[in-house]
């Protein structure tokens, strides 16, 4: 018969035991949960939930445009705008209307940005009575033209990759042309001209190593491949609103049908956020954008914000240098890889690119766009010791990655021609002075739009600039 003194000990003992053993993982997914962002990319498994639920409707004339409950004489001048708009439109557009009317059939990715182009419950309404072409057939400086002839500003810029200026590119792809056309799309096989790429890439990024892949959502996969081989842990961490790429890993929430669940999406510029990388021993990587700096723990400015007037913006250097700095050492100390996804940014800050404009040194750093000179690329640059994809003592445990376009013969053309150029006299010197050069443009527009009596302000960050709205409305 077991002593009932000895039972009450065992069960007191296992008692502690239990205790012990799950008060720290209590206390971790508490404070997990505080650093967690509390937007549904922040909350995966209710993101999931609530775009399921959410159901599909769309405002009729009259909701359309009187869906912030303005007054009646607003409503009208808001009508007999969009009409003119609507019919300058069907006068100026034809060719390039019917264009995009036409690939819009079979072309589903002009069948998405169509429908999502403004908020959904405006886009029928505004699909049906304002067609907007896709389709442009010429570029020349930061003018485009469409099929119609007109000839109209780029305020996108490519989505980033026109930086210099689309006679800028259009000369680094003729280059390239030039310097790959004795060998021509040869695949596997490396041209010449990748020697020079590669001294650059380890110039400008400060790594030691660097490898080509075709976009930079490639690049950033591959960089996360990369610390999560080296670290043998599965968790990412990104930071709210920031953007990665399409794939499954950094999209968590709204837009990705999967559930991610090896993916933190944490509280920028936190504290909470550096606890969590503090106490957590399964973290492989921190992916940051230096873009977020302009909206800390915001998404990207997009037509969806304005439903509620919650798109803002500020850059303030020296606080993102200090968090920057932070989570640089706290990763340090960790072991976990930092990733910098330069993706977008590109060299709009510095020559050295993010890095060098806060003064802190990644892990990891990915690049694309600009830096193919106009053509498709993705970069990673690394220290050695995270680039490489196979153990000597382990022959079988690689971490595969090619691509049969990487390194493509045009695309290190133009990739060459663009390293020599942004390092030219009359590039350099647009470094010069390039803060308080923005700075006194964006204030002067703010200047201008307060005497106007306009409720429109811009933001920037550099060159990268952005809208917000003074005034709450639903009609922004």
């Amino acid at each position: 018969m077991i002593d009932p003194v000895f039972q009450l000990s065992a069960l007191a003992a296992a008692g502690a035991i239990a205790v012990a053993w799950v008060a720290p993982r209590a206390v971790q997914r508490v404070q997990l949960s505080l650093a967690k962002h509390p937007s549904l990319t922040g909350h995966v498994r209710w993101a999931k939930r609530i775009t399921g639920w959410l159901p599909g409707y769309a405002y009729d004339e009259d909701l359309f445009f009187a869906s912030d409950a303005a007054a009646p004489q607003t409503v009208a001048r808001r009508k007999a705008g969009f009409r003119r708009l609507a019919q300058t439109y069907t006068q100026r557009f034809p060719k390039s209307v019917a264009a995009t009317a036409q690939a819009r059939e079979s072309l589903s990715d002009l069948q998405f940005t169509a429908a999502y182009r403004v908020p959904f419950q405006y886009s029928g309404y505004l699909r049906q009575h304002l067609a907007v072409g896709a389709f442009v057939q010429a570029s020349q400086g930061v003018l485009v033209e469409d099929l119609d002839g007109n000839r109209l500003f780029d305020l996108t810029g490519s989505y980033g990759v026109n930086l210099f200026g689309y006679d800028f590119y259009k000369s680094c792809i003729a280059q390239g042309h030039e310097t790959a056309r004795s060998l021509g799309p040869v695949l596997g096989a490396y041209h010449p001209c990748l020697l020079y790429n590669l001294q650059r890439l380890r110039e400008i990024s400060g790594m030691d190593e660097v490898s080509f892949h075709m976009s930079g959502t490639e690049a950033v996969m591959q960089a996360v491949r990369l610390a999560r081989y080296h670290t043998r842990r599965t968790r990412i961490v990104r930071f709210c609103g920031a953007y990665h790429g399409w794939w499954d890993d950094v999209q968590p929430g709204p837009g990705n049908p999967t559930p991610v669940q090896n993916t933190y999406t944490l509280r920028d510029m936190d504290e909470r956020s550096l606890r969590v990388l503090r106490t957590r021993r399964d973290i492989a990587c921190v992916l940051v954008n230096p873009l977020q700096a302009l909206h800390p723990n915001r998404g990207a400015a997009g037509d969806s914000a304005l439903m509620d007037s919650s798109r803002s913006a500020g850059f303030d250097r020296q606080a993102y240098t200090d968090w920057l700095v932070r989570l640089r050492q706290v990763c340090t100390e960790r072991g976990i890889v930092l990733i910098m996804d330069e993706v977008f940014l590109g060299f709009r800050l510095a020559p050295g690119g993010a890095q060098e404009y806060f003064g802190v040194r990644a892990d990891l750093v990915t690049y694309g766009k600009t830096l193919g000179g106009g053509l498709p690329v993705g970069v990673v640059c690394g220290r050695a010791a995270l680039m490489k994809r196979f153990r000597p003592e382990r022959p079988a445990d690689i971490c595969f990655a090619r691509g049969t376009f990487n390194a493509h013969p045009y695309v290190m053309g133009a990739m060459q021609a663009f390293l020599q150029r942004i390092q030219s006299p009359e590039v350099m010197a647009l470094y010069n002075g390039i803060d308080d050069r923005w700075d006194q443009r964006a204030t002067q527009l703010n200047r201008q739009l307060v005497a106007a009596n306009l409720p429109v302000r811009v933001a920037h960050l550099s060159t990268v600039w952005t809208i917000t709205y003074t005034e709450p409305s639903r009609y922004n």
